[in-house]
């Protein structure tokens, strides 16, 4: 990250200085200080907003994987009622005989059983992929944002140390 040099820069900066005698302390050039400090102030911006650009496309995804959910339950359900409506067809045609009116019901009812059962299976499977996908979208994003708040923390740290020895 363009942030890490930066930071790198400074703390180049400060060891390559000049020491003062007898004092422990760096004369360090306060043009090159803050041209890098103005570096970093442009820098800041650019990396939290990839952060943010970042989260959005984790919420794109989520939001492509439940309207992909909802697709195939969907589609399940239409496949099941189509199912469910041929076999109460063949049940009607069939009712003159009684052997085959029981048939038709037993058939009717196992296949609307194992429609049903496809369906559900179906949507728990689709719904684990939205999960499995959204808890992977939002660790990474942590992940990103953990490492934008210690570069952040690195850098605010090295400019109050440059700054402190700056006033000592």
């Amino acid at each position: 990250m363009e942030i890490d040099n930066i930071l790198e820069d400074i703390e180049n900066l400060v060891a390559t200085s000049n020491r003062v005698p007898f004092l422990d302390k760096v004369m360090i050039d306060d043009v090159e200080l803050f041209r890098l400090m103005d570096v970093l102030r442009s820098e800041l911006p650019r990396e939290i907003q990839d952060a943010f650009d970042i989260v959005k496309r984790r919420d794109d995804i989520i939001q492509a994987a439940q309207a992909e959910a909802d697709r195939l339950v969907e589609g399940a359900k239409r496949e099941a009622n189509q199912t469910i409506e041929q076999a109460k067809a063949f049940a009607q045609k069939a009712a003159e005989e009684s052997e085959i009116v029981r048939q038709a019901r037993e058939q009717e009812q196992e296949i609307r059983e194992q429609t049903m059962a496809w369906a559900q299976q179906m949507k728990a499977e689709t719904e684990q992929y939205s999960n499995d996908l959204r808890t992977s979208a939002d660790d990474y994003a942590n992940q990103v944002f953990n490492h934008v708040i210690e570069s952040v923390g690195e850098a605010l740290q090295a400019v109050q140390q440059a700054k402190k020895q700056l006033n000592d």
